[in-house]
Formats: structure tokens, C-alpha cells, sequence
């Protein structure tokens, strides 16, 4: 039984032996259309040619001209070429060879051919790049889904387009945790691919327009192009559900929790988050919803998250949200200040270098469950709530950085950074509040590290400036810019104001710039004065990276545990505590 073809054509320069080949082939292909060139009368197809319907070529070597079949044939990618077969009227290894190096299928002598060996040749040689082309065609979809840069692209889009059809879906398994525990990283990662394999197989199956990413190691973060959010998101999860990962002899099930948001979900006003700032809060849905064992899938926007943002700001955080009543947590050790290390990599002399942490806060609900301040900040949605989380953070760490000192004048040899919101920076009190609190603690200068974000900045230049010019005139804070996505933002920003260090995350960055254009970036930055920050190191690559644009620091979880205690024994020395 032979294939079926839709059309076959043959180029060869002798007429006779085209109508001889065409003539044998209709005769095992009724209903295959043919089409015939001669090289030396006809236009030969050019790259403009549509080879959809083409399975075959049948291809004469010797052309008569200053060019042979192969020389035509090298005009083409090969992957993109039906089927082809050489045909030559004497047999030679050096052509042979040449022929199937640069992509031709098959090589036939003419005088050595029989009917039989030429449709074995021709059903092994179509079924064979029928099933190369489908194994392309699926492995270039899945790279256009499995692909960061189009998704970060995608999901700019959200904050773009008020009406937009851009949906975030951020995927966590509930089993990643015991899998690492039981198995090792390896069955980890396999985990998170097999649940990626499982979306990716939905998104294709429903013609969805998608990009799919894996966000900090455990999380899957899909972008979803639909009408139908809804309807899509709970069939991606039963679907998941239904599913299991078998490592040696245990089984585990596909289970997932998921954080939605949808521009639908965005109230008038909130289309001005950056892509950081949406999968921040996506991380903080999954992990609302991962704490609530009746409900797998939260949504922004949803009531349980909107909970506290009718709240007026004259009210006392008391009035606020059980779960989240600050004062309280503090009185009940509910609350704690965690610190995670940055490294100093530059090769030059260390003497002059600080140690420097990013201070972490966890909070702890009435019900046990850990919060750590960003996911808190997102809870608690409104200004007020963000003030408040802000001031403890400060009043904190200012008491933490002077127990590490004997006297007034004793200089610390530590740095201590804390991330503000731009509701504190535009609270028109928060100046005269901060100098009291730095004033009467008498804090030694230069031990205290202020991060601003690239779009806070940009939102309000005005306070932000004050702010820079007026402290750290005053007690020598210096100043930390962090959320820069590309060129532009920078240069925006510098125009205005310069800092003092700034933070990129070297590894994001380069899927949207070439890299020559981010190490000028890098240059500008250093050339202006500030230091430089790698954050989200989280693996050796990331590491190369850094090392390779010789940022000063590297910051993330490949170089400290993250949330790492820093203790003081009282003589003002720190250890860790594991």
C-alpha cells in the first residue's frame, strides 16, 4: 500500500527522462499532481516559492549548466524543503556524501534504479521528513511558549491595555516541598516540568495564545490571551489534578495552587504596575491560597484580599484586620526582622567594605501562618496599612543597628537596607517622623541604606527627591534604586537623581537587551558613581553573569540562606544562626 501525495515535482534538464519519471510515479500515485522544470528553459523556484503542498523533489545533479541540482538546492534551508532525491546519471561517493551533508534525503544512480527500489526510496524518504518536520513544528511552538522574554513582553501588556484579553496564571504544586525532601532536586525539577508538559499540552489542545515560564524554581507562571479566563484557569487545574508524578516508588498527585489576575479584576487607576509588580502579587494570591484549604485558586481582586482597603486612614490599625493587627503581633512575638547578605565580589581591596543585609520582616497571622512583608503589604492593600508596616520596619532596624555599637561614637561596620513604599515616601509627616526617630537614637552615619523603586521614583519624583536631598544630607543615608527593566528607565531616573548603588537583576535582563547594550548600561551606572547590585541569584549561571559584567554584589539565594538570622552577642559581633 503506498502513501498518499498531494504533488511531486520533477527538475531535470532531459526531457525525456522528466516524462519517463513522471510517468512511473502516476502510476503509484493516481492521484498525486505533478509539476516539471527544466533548469535550463523554466524559472526555477526561487525562496519565494510555497513549498506547502509539495512532498517530493526528485533532483537531477548534472544541470548541463554552470550549476548543478545541489548548488540550486543550497539556496534553501533543508528543514524547510519537501523531500528530496538526488538523481545522477554516473555514481559517485564524493557527490553522495556531499548530497545527504547538506540536507538532500536520498541519492539514486539513474542506470542502477528499478521501480521497486525508487518507491521504497521515495515512501522511506517523505515519511521520514513528515515526522522530522512534525517533531520541528512542536519543538519551535514550544519554544515561542516556553519562552521568558515573550512572556514578560506579554504580560507588560496587562498594564497596558485597560480591556486586554492578558491573563496571569501563577501555578504552585502542593507537592514540590515533599518531592525535594523525599527525592532530591533533580525529581523537583522533573515535578515542575511534568506540570508545565500538562499546561502546555492544554494550551495547544485549545488553540490558546500562551507563554509559560518557571518563576523561582517552584512556581509556574503562565500568560493566558483569552475571553474566557475563567472557564480556562479551572480547567488547567482539574485537568492537573487528574494527573500524578511517579518517582521510584511513590507516586504524587499534580495538585496545584494557583493566584489569578485579570485586567478585568484592576479598578480604575491600577494599570500602572510593572511585570515584578504583578508576579509579586500573584505569588501572594498562590500564597493566600495555599494557606486556605477550602479554595486552590484566588483571584486579585477577590474579597479576601480586599478585606482592609475600606478601612479610613484615621483609624487605628487595631480597627484594621485581626489577622493582621500589627501592634498586637508585635506584643505577642509574632513579628520578626530577618536579614538576608549581600556578597562583595569585586577582586580590589575589601578593607573599606561593610557588610550589608537586606532586612526581611515575617509576621506571623493569629492562625500561625508565616507572612513575610511583601506578600503583608499586598494583603493589606491601602496606604495607611503600608505606613504603619514601614514605620515598624524603621524604628526596628534604627534600635537594632545602635545595639550593635558601645558608644555614641563608635563606628558600626555593617549596613542595614530597608525597601520603603511609596506611600511612606509621599506621606507629607514621614520626613519630620523619620529625623525624630534618627535624632534622638543618635545613629552612627552611614550604617543605613534606603531602597526606592525605579517606578516609585518615576511616580512621584517630587517627594522622592526631597527625600534623597534632605537625608541623606542629614545622616548620611544612602540610597538604593531598585526595579530598573531596561535602558530607558534608567536614564529617565539619572536625569533627575543619581544613587548610590543600584540593583539589576543581571539574568531578567539579558532575555530583553543584547548583552553589549546591558554591559554600557552597567558602564553608565559605575561611570556615574553607584554601585552595583546582581539580585536573584539563584543559580550558577546567574552567578557567571555578574561575575562576567563585574557588578560589586551579588544578592539571592545561591549566596545565603534567604531570611537568614543576624543576632547580636551583645559585644557587637553577628553570627548566624542556621
Amino acid at each position: 500500500m503506498t502513501a498518499e501525495y498531494k504533488k511531486i515535482i520533477v527538475i531535470d534538464d532531459d526531457a525525456d527522462y522528466r516524462h519517463l519519471i513522471t510517468s512511473k510515479l502516476q502510476r503509484f500515485f493516481p492521484d498525486t499532481s505533478f509539476d516539471e522544470f527544466d533548469p535550463v528553459t523554466d524559472e526555477m523556484p526561487d525562496e519565494n516559492y510555497s513549498w506547502d503542498d509539495i512532498d517530493l523533489i526528485i533532483l537531477d545533479y548534472d544541470f548541463g549548466l554552470d550549476y548543478t541540482g545541489l548548488d540550486w538546492f543550497k539556496r534553501f534551508k533543508p528543514e524547510e524543503m519537501p523531500a528530496t532525491i538526488l538523481m545522477t546519471a554516473h555514481g559517485s561517493e564524493e557527490i553522495a556524501s556531499k548530497s545527504i551533508k547538506i540536507g538532500v534525503d536520498d541519492y539514486i544512480v539513474k542506470g542502477r534504479m528499478n521501480d521497486d527500489q525508487l518507491l521504497e526510496s521515495i515512501n522511506e524518504c517523505v515519511s521520514r521528513k513528515r515526522q522530522n518536520q512534525e517533531k520541528i513544528t512542536t519543538f519551535t511552538n514550544k519554544s515561542i511558549i516556553f519562552n521568558k522574554s515573550g512572556f514578560i513582553k506579554k504580560l507588560q501588556l496587562i498594564t497596558k491595555e485597560k480591556h486586554t484579553k492578558i491573563n496571569l496564571l501563577l501555578i504552585n504544586p502542593v507537592a514540590y516541598q515533599e518531592i525535594g525532601e523525599g527525592n532530591g532536586i533533580d525529581h523537583q525539577d522533573s515535578y515542575i516540568k511534568c506540570i508545565a508538559d500538562c499546561v502546555y499540552d492544554y494550551v495547544t489542545s485549545n488553540d490558546l495564545i500562551s507563554h509559560i515560564f518557571t518563576y523561582r524554581e517552584e512556581y509556574i507562571a503562565v500568560v493566558l490571551e483569552t475571553d474566557s479566563c475563567e472557564k480556562h484557569i479551572n480547567a488547567i487545574c482539574e485537568e492537573l489534578d487528574e494527573e500524578n508524578y511517579t518517582t521510584g516508588i511513590n507516586t504524587y498527585p499534580c495538585s496545584v495552587n494557583a493566584g489569578v489576575i485579570s485586567p478585568n479584576h484592576f479598578e480604575e487607576g491600577e494599570f500602572d504596575k510593572t511585570d515584578y509588580e504583578l508576579l509579586s502579587i500573584a505569588l501572594a494570591l498562590c500564597e493566600s491560597a495555599k494557606l486556605d484549604k477550602k479554595k486552590k485558586i484566588y483571584h486579585y481582586g477577590a474579597i479576601n484580599l480586599k478585606r482592609v482597603e475600606s478601612v479610613s486612614s484615621t483609624q487605628h490599625a487595631d480597627n484594621m484586620e485581626g489577622n493582621f493587627d500589627l501592634e498586637k503581633a508585635i506584643a505577642d512575638g509574632r513579628i520578626s526582622a530577618n536579614y538576608q547578605p549581600w556578597v562583595y565580589i569585586k577582586s580590589d581591596d575589601k578593607a573599606d567594605v561593610k557588610n550589608i543585609y537586606d532586612v526581611r520582616v515575617e509576621f506571623i497571622d493569629i492562625q500561625g501562618n508565616k507572612i513575610i512583608q511583601q506578600q503583608l503589604l499586598h494583603i493589606l492593600n491601602n496606604a495607611y496599612a503600608k505606613r504603619i508596616v514601614d514605620r515598624w520596619v524603621l524604628t526596628h532596624t534604627v534600635k537594632q543597628l545602635k545595639s550593635f555599637t558601645k558608644s555614641d561614637e563608635e563606628q558600626v561596620n555593617i549596613k542595614l537596607t530597608i525597601k520603603i513604599t511609596l506611600s511612606t515616601i509621599s506621606d507629607p509627616e514621614f520626613g519630620s517622623w523619620l529625623r525624630n526617630i534618627l535624632t534622638a537614637i543618635n545613629l552612627p552615619k552611614g550604617c543605613l541604606l534606603f531602597e526606592i523603586e525605579a517606578l516609585h521614583f518615576i511616580r512621584d519624583t517630587e517627594h522622592c527627591r526631597k527625600l534623597i536631598e534632605e537625608i541623606h544630607r542629614e545622616f548620611d543615608i544612602e540610597f538604593i534604586l531598585s526595579g530598573v527593566t531596561e535602558i530607558a528607565t534608567y536614564y529617565h531616573i539619572r536625569d533627575a537623581q543619581t544613587f548610590d548603588y543600584v540593583k539589576l537583576d543581571i539574568k531578567n535582563l539579558t532575555f530583553g537587551l543584547p548583552r553589549d547594550s546591558l554591559r554600557s548600561l552597567i558602564t553608565k551606572i559605575q561611570n556615574d558613581g553607584a554601585k552595583i547590585i546582581a539580585v536573584n541569584v539563584e543559580d550558577a549561571e546567574t552567578l557567571v553573569f555578574a561575575t562576567e559584567f563585574q557588578v560589586d554584589y551579588v544578592h539571592g539565594y545561591l549566596v545565603g540562606k534567604p531570611y537568614v538570622d543576624v543576632i547580636s552577642d551583645g559585644a557587637g559581633d553577628l553570627y548566624y544562626v542556621a
